[in-house]
């Protein structure tokens, strides 16, 4: 009865051995090649919009920061309906700044 014990046991273990393998070996290969360069492309245009969108949301003209203000505002009168204590608290806060 302990050999049929020790006999089941080591499966689990080596399917853990070769499943780790085999996804080092597909990490690794994913890495390298195409998919390397579209993660690279994918990286330098999420920092660009990033970028792009910092700069539209500290312009005062622009429709990106108009939206911003009337989504906070209308957030805070919102807010003021449901708890009308809440709505001391919130008067003292500033409006949205343009440092970044």
């Amino acid at each position: 009865m302990a050999e049929d014990r020790d006999e089941s046991g080591g499966g689990f273990g080596w399917g853990l051995v070769v499943g780790l393998a085999l996804g080092v070996a597909a990490g690794a290969f994913l890495a390298r090649g195409p998919a390397r360069e579209r993660v690279d492309e994918l990286r330098a245009r999420t920092i660009e919009l990033t970028s792009s969108a910092r700069r539209a949301a500290a312009d005062p003209e622009s429709p990106v920061r108009r939206a911003v203000q009337e989504g906070i505002s209308a957030a805070r009168k919102r807010r003021a309906e449901l708890d009308p204590r809440t709505s001391s608290e919130t008067s003292g806060l500033t409006e949205l700044g343009t440092d970044g």
